[in-house]
């Protein structure tokens, strides 16, 4: 097996923060990681002198290659160093453009620039962002068959899906003197040498890439010890102050605050009543309203077309019009030369509305472009006729939009002969008025008060099983004004506005008087009311120390988009029959798929979850000196084994842990064996 990292930079590019390259911190990162080959890969530059020099003072092959901005994703142009100079004219240009304009390459800028792209190693950022498109993935599927992931999680997920390409896990490290701790990302291939030729061919293969050396991909290195964990379920053991919380963080921080689930002690469990209480009731609002957001999504549509609707200044501008059209008729002695001409009181020409065509267009583009769905798209509509129909429907566009500007240019021109002929002339003038948007907007109203009168039927549009928990959200109209103020969390009275409830758009008038103005999606929520609810197996609302229990649940669950689950002691707050029954079997389901670590002291989380790796923590006293020392191995291995060549034995490490050594596991053996008897 070879070890490689291909992604490093040695230099500051306009997008990075200013770093100084150091030779004696990259010689140190070879060798500590066992490396055998690098790639060097700068933002949108190549230095050639600098390659040169890397690759006359290291040991290993060095490979020139450049990160480039393509299509607002990322692409690692690796080279086989035969001709540098024509790689370095190549380089030079791509840094030009991005100097000149600060943009990505468009596509065709990208393969013009560097030629016959087979002479090259593609890796773009695949599962990592800023991620490559699928509309330029396909562009360049004959030369890209390896993309760059940010993590085990998603390696292991390429592995596993034949859609996917071969995955690659690299450090893309800044390689300074202050780069502390060195990196621990790195693939392994399964080859006998590295050469260029022979890395082309190992990336089309998911068979010959690993993790780690000798357990593939079911491992990974976490600390730059060599230290390592499983990408399934991993338990670490110790006692009490032996650096299992702080192992536990040093993981966290290996993967990145924003990239893990860190599920701490003692955060799921309220230490009074009240403080219960209000942590279910912040959690539900929360919950609540994202439900709420997304449920009354089509509501806060219509919400945001009346909002701007006065009905009353509507009315007044009808009065207003035929008083002044009455006015204009009986004052016929003030009639002279200007108010008998035609544009005295000549109306506006109506423009047309084009939101509708150019929704169309979008789509009809959408359906062309769509690499995803292609396949079935193909077999139901025809390329031609589609590329014909947006050819059309965009000269009908450009033939609406150039009448709509036609029409504004007239209406300016007539706006001005009106105002003109309106101030010499001693006749009385007709009110402006667009009946069609006054009509447009009754219309608008009326609708949107039936729709509101449907939303508000009481109905439940979720049920939601999680484990033995009745997720619910029930909707319907609120009853009391009481009910608002909840709703908004906030300190505002809404008697006055309640009273013209149901009376939608009068209420949502009176909303709006209430406090700052506020968006369609505030207002949207006072329509109609979302309870959210968790119920127990009984179906009754679940109590305090069930609330807990879901919270973990939920909180695990939640991991789903997380690179890692991390849980510190879950039995310090729950019974064992819980935890067997309900978080064992969920822990196992995510840890297929993505690493989970759990610290505990429990035999029912600790040994029945039937972990892939354990790992024990040890506070040794060494040379007279205090050591925090890990041991590491597979459960059904005899032995733990630190980095550095201690050894612990696994039943006295699980018995110590877990039962309180052999003497207290034996006795309650004897005392459960009596009962039995």
């Amino acid at each position: 097996m070879q070890k490689v990292d291909l992604h490093i930079h040695t230099k500051t590019s306009n997008q990075d923060r200013a770093f100084g390259f150091s030779e004696d911190r990259l010689k140190e990162y070879i060798t500590n990681a066992g490396l055998d080959c690098i790639a060097v890969t700068n933002h949108n530059l190549f230095d050639k002198p600098q390659f040169e020099h890397i690759r006359g003072c290291v040991d290993v092959l060095v490979l020139p290659g450049i990160e480039v901005d393509v299509e607002k994703c990322q692409i690692l142009v690796l080279s086989d160093g035969h001709n540098l100079d024509d790689f370095d004219q190549r380089c030079a240009e791509v840094s030009f453009k991005w100097n000149s304009t600060k943009s990505t390459l468009p596509y065709d800028d990208f393969t013009r620039i560097f030629g016959d792209l087979n002479q090259y190693i593609l890796i773009p950022h695949y599962l990592k962002d800023p991620k490559i498109s699928q509309d330029l993935l396909a562009k360049l599927a004959s030369y890209i068959t390896a993309g760059e992931v940010s993590s085990p999680k998603k390696f292991v997920s390429c592995i596993k899906d034949a859609d996917k390409l071969v995955p690659v896990y690299f450090s893309d490290c800044r390689m300074s003197a202050d780069l502390n701790p060195l990196p621990t990302r790195q693939t392994y291939l399964d080859c006998s040498e590295v050469s260029f030729g022979t890395l082309r061919e190992v990336l089309r293969d998911k068979n010959k890439v690993a993790l780690t050396e000798a357990d593939g991909n079911k491992l990974f290195q976490i600390f730059p010890d060599g230290q390592s964990l499983s990408t399934g379920l991993n338990v670490v053991l110790g006692d009490r102050s032996s650096g299992k919380s702080h192992t536990l963080q040093r993981i966290s921080d290996w993967f990145g605050e924003d990239n893990g689930k860190f599920v701490r002690q003692f955060d799921l469990v309220a230490r009074n009543e009240a403080e219960d209480e209000k942590k279910f009731k912040d959690f539900l609002s929360e919950r609540t309203s994202i439900f709420s957001k997304d449920y009354l999504a089509d509501l806060q549509k219509v919400v945001e077309d009346v909002l701007d609707i006065d009905t009353v200044a509507d009315l007044a501008s009808v009065e207003d019009y035929v008083t002044s059209l009455l006015e204009y008729a009986r004052e016929t002695s003030k009639h002279d030369a200007f108010s008998k001409a035609k544009l005295y009181n000549e109306d506006a020409l109506t423009k047309k509305n084009l939101d509708g065509l150019r929704q169309l267009i979008a789509s009809t583009k959408h359906l062309l472009r769509n690499v995803e769905y292609r396949e079935v798209i193909d077999k139901h509509l025809d390329t031609d006729a589609l590329e014909a129909l947006y050819v059309e429907l965009m000269r009908v566009y450009c033939t609406q939009e150039e009448a709509n500007a036609k029409k504004n240019w007239v209406n300016a021109l007539v706006q001005d002969v009106k105002s003109k002929l309106q101030r010499k002339s001693s006749a009385p003038k007709i009110a402006e008025l667009d009946l069609i948007k006054v009509e447009l907007n009754k219309r608008k109203v009326s609708k949107f008060e039936e729709v509101v009168t449907l939303a508000r039927q009481p109905k439940t549009p979720l049920r939601k099983r999680k484990q033995g928990f009745e997720v619910v959200a029930q909707v319907g109209p609120f009853r009391r004004a009481g009910e608002l103020k909840e709703a908004s969390r906030s300190n505002r009275s809404f008697s006055a506005a309640f009273q013209k409830y149901d009376e939608p758009y009068a209420f949502l008038q009176e909303l709006r008087k209430i406090g700052d103005p506020v968006t369609a999606a505030e207002l949207s929520k006072f329509l109609v009311k979302v309870d959210y609810k968790i119920l127990n197996r009984d179906g009754l609302e679940a109590s305090g120390g069930e609330r807990s229990e879901f919270f973990l649940l939920d909180q695990i669950e939640g991991a789903e988009g997380a690179e890692v689950l991390l849980i510190d002691e879950p039995e310090s707050s729950f019974d064992n029959n819980f935890l067997k029954e309900d978080v064992n079997e969920l822990i196992k389901a995510m840890s297929h798929k993505m690493p989970v670590v759990i610290v505990t002291h429990n035999n029912t989380v600790g040994a029945s979850i039937q972990p892939d790796y354990l790992i024990c923590t040890r506070k040794e006293l060494s040379d007279g000196e205090i050591k925090f020392r890990l041991y590491s191995g597979h459960p059904t291995s005899k032995k733990l084994t630190s980095t550095d060549g201690h050894e612990l034995l696994t039943r006295d490490v699980l018995l110590g842990s877990l039962d309180a050594g052999v003497e207290a596991y034996e006795q309650r053996g004897i005392t459960y064996e009596n009962l039995k008897n």
